[in-house]
């Protein structure tokens, strides 16, 4: 669009900003008409200078009338005055026109002219409509009627005109007027239908920019509340963590002193036979009851969603064997016969999360040694799913079956829900907490697989599950062969432990495997001995300790790998073991963050310790 135009079309849009699109439609097309009339009139008056017809003078007079009335028409439409535009504009043309006609002396073609005023009436007519209120509209058709009126009786009434000019004459003024009121009262109805639709279009918007406002007010409340409950959510989960965190700090604590202490007792030789049972009824008690809290972790990480998978390369079957071995001695116990097979196309090594894969036939293989009663059989088995084609990552099958009890289909749909067992007798019988199953389906799914279960009353069940086990080339990395608990490690190590009890039990653990120990009670203790005393080869160091945490005391010591004491800098050098009852995920990364080379979670077991110390006895070798 040309610049003045664009330019003109924003003044009226200013103009108009607050009317409806009816009004601001209406002015842009009155803006056009008197444009139109400003570029007409110079060139008529040009066409009567020049052909000169009669009452010259009488017609350049009237076209300066109508330019004047366009002039201030433009004007008052871009003032916003649309009304006094439309009025003022139709009755400048109208007025003129029909006071030409009213008191012109004589017509030389009166039958031509009574047509041309004819013609004439029926624009300006529409232009009334369009443009004009409704009383100017009327007093154009009453000016029109008695205008044409007169010039009947005046003019072609009186004049003799013979034949068919007379019944041309008669026609004009009889037809033409009817004519005249019919498109006239056809207008005002054209007129009317469209200003109501635009009425009820306007009220249509109206209510629709009610109902946008009232729905932008919903959404504003629903996403302020929404973004109330998320906040309220995410605290309620870190709640959750820190809560979880915490006791499960609070209960290994207690619970490494259990399995700590009845682990050194089991490892004594002159028990007698009552009392080394009852030690074993504490360990496995306190086996189970660590288990549980495992399973209590495990279900929180799954619903918050921050279970993540560590994938590494390991062999496969060292950890079926591993499941059987570390379960034989309770199916033994039972009277049940436990084995497992493992089919020769099977990946030798394959790369994935051992340790869930580990944890899910532990949880499954244990279900189904503790529902199997005496003389069954459970069966572990992996094999290669067929269609596992070249060049296809393979997919394997672990089955566990049993040829316990079974479970109807009822059971079997709600089975992998959480806190869920077979029946209320299940967990008075056997115990567990019923998240089991619910987590070995997640664990599964976290895998790319789906855990199922065939069963039947009085049959047993098989419970399996397929994923995809990319196979993978052996990682060279050297096996640490632990020493015999009774080795002698001859280890000088500085343990930094608040809790008296499990000072007291390291101490015990440390000097079952020939090493030396110095004890703090807490971070700033441990400092202070460790920059005075003599230095250790490896050190213990509490994560949750009063005063000063072993994080930031591990943060201080390697602090002093810059200082100018050589002694400080050979501590700061020396290997830190993280020793911490809260056993999460983030737990360990905040130990290597700090500077710590290991970590050790509690309840301490005397073979863990061992095997943590081995590698710090052979490098000191």
């Amino acid at each position: 669009m040309p610049p003045p135009f664009a330019a003109l079309l924003v003044r009226l849009d200013a103009a108009y900003g607050e009317a409806s699109h009816f009004t601001r439609l209406k002015a842009r097309l009155l803006t056009g008409f008197v444009g139109l009339i400003l570029l007409w009139v110079p060139f008529n008056a040009l066409k009567v200078a020049w052909l000169q017809p009669p009452y010259v003078a009488w017609r350049l007079a009237f076209n300066f009338v109508v330019f004047v009335a366009a002039c201030l028409g433009l004007r008052w439409v871009m003032r916003g005055r649309l009304a006094w535009a439309g009025n003022g504009l139709v009755l400048a043309i109208i007025v003129p026109t029909h006071l030409l006609v009213l008191f012109a002396p004589e017509f030389l073609e009166p039958v031509s002219t009574g047509f041309q005023l004819l013609l004439a009436d029926m624009i300006f007519l529409l232009l009334a409509i369009a443009f004009a209120s409704r009383a100017v509209a009327v007093a154009v058709l009453s000016v029109v009627v008695v205008t044409l009126g007169s010039f009947y009786f005046r003019t072609l009434g009186v004049d003799p005109v013979p034949g068919s000019l007379r019944a041309a004459a008669d026609t004009l003024v009889r037809e033409g007027t009817l004519a005249l009121v019919f498109i006239f009262c056809l207008g005002l109805t054209l007129a009317w239908m469209i200003e109501a639709a635009n009425v009820r279009s306007e009220q249509a918007l109206t209510e629709t920019r009610a109902m946008n406002e009232n729905l932008g007010r919903l959404v504003e409340e629903r996403t302020r509340a929404l973004a109330v409950a998320t906040d309220q959510a995410q605290a309620s989960a870190r709640s959750k963590g820190e809560f979880l965190a915490n006791m499960s700090h609070e209960i290994r604590t207690p619970l490494n002193g259990i399995i700590a202490a009845s682990d050194l007792i089991r490892r004594r030789s002159d028990l007698p036979p009552d009392a080394v049972e009852q030690v074993r009824i504490v360990s496995e008690s306190g086996d189970l009851l660590l288990r549980l809290i495992g399973d209590i972790l495990d279900w929180s990480k799954i619903e918050a969603g921050q279970l993540e998978l560590e994938r590494h390369v390991f062999e496969l079957a060292p950890v079926l064997a591993d499941t059987v071995s570390l379960l034989g001695p309770r199916a033994s116990a039972s009277g049940v016969a436990l084995n497992y097979s493992i089919d020769p196309d099977v990946p030798l090594y394959v790369r994935t999360d051992s340790h869930r894969v580990r944890q899910i036939l532990l949880n499954l293989t244990s279900n189904a040694v503790k529902f199997t009663p005496a003389g069954g059989s459970v069966a572990l088995s992996v094999s290669l799913v067929a269609g596992s084609g070249a060049g296809e990552t393979p997919r394997v099958r672990f089955a566990v079956a049993d040829t316990g009890n079974g479970m109807d289909a009822e059971t079997q749909a709600r089975i992998f829900e959480r806190f869920t067992q077979a029946d209320s007798s299940t967990t008075r019988r056997y115990g567990g907490t019923g998240l089991g199953l619910a987590i070995s389906s997640n664990l599964v799914r976290l895998l790319g697989g789906r855990l199922e279960v065939e069963s039947a009353v009085g049959r047993g069940s098989v419970f399996s599950f397929t994923v995809p086990l990319p196979s993978a080339a052996p990682e060279s990395v050297p096996t640490a062969v632990p020493s015999p608990v009774a080795s002698q490690l001859g280890l000088s190590v500085f343990v930094a432990e608040d809790n008296a009890v499990n000072r007291s039990l390291i101490g015990a653990q440390l000097r079952q495997l020939g090493c030396r120990c110095t004890l703090a009670h807490d971070g700033e203790e441990a400092l202070e001995k460790l920059a005075a005393g003599p230095l250790p080869d490896v050190i213990l160091m509490d994560c949750h300790m009063p005063r000063l945490d072993g994080w930031e005391a591990t943060r201080r010591l390697r602090r002093w790998s810059e200082d100018a004491d050589p002694h400080r800098r050979a501590v700061a050098g020396l290997p830190i073991i993280a020793l911490t009852a809260a056993a999460l995920a983030d737990e360990r990364k905040r130990c290597q963050d700090a500077g710590m080379n290991d970590f050790l979670a509690k309840p301490l077991r005397l073979a863990e310790l061992e095997r943590a110390l081995a590698g710090i006895s052979r490098k000191a070798a």
